[in-house]
């Protein structure tokens, strides 16, 4: 049986993937594995918490981590290695 990922789980893959590279919403609910509508909603949240930016290149928008959100991730690295330590994560 496969495992559902928490909100937690999808936010930091989702920060994860945008410290490497700036994406298009469609290819980044491909790199996720969920639906836009979904991703959507996230994202959202994302920027309203100032986690994440957006540019907008022509008709599609262009997602990146903020200030803020390098700071977080750099931050969760962190916290998910010390709960990996302790075998509360795999």
């Amino acid at each position: 049986m496969v495992k559902k990922r928490n909100k937690l789980e999808i936010v930091f893959e989702i920060i994860d993937i945008l410290s490497k590279e700036s994406l298009n919403p469609t290819r980044l609910a491909m790199l996720v594995n969920m639906p836009y509508d979904r991703l959507k909603k996230l994202l959202e949240e994302l920027i309203e918490k100032r986690i994440i930016q957006f540019e907008e290149q022509g008709r599609s928008k262009i997602f990146m981590l903020s200030p803020q959100g390098y700071r977080l991730y750099e931050e969760l690295k962190k916290v998910r290695k010390i709960l990996k330590d302790y075998g509360i994560l795999d």
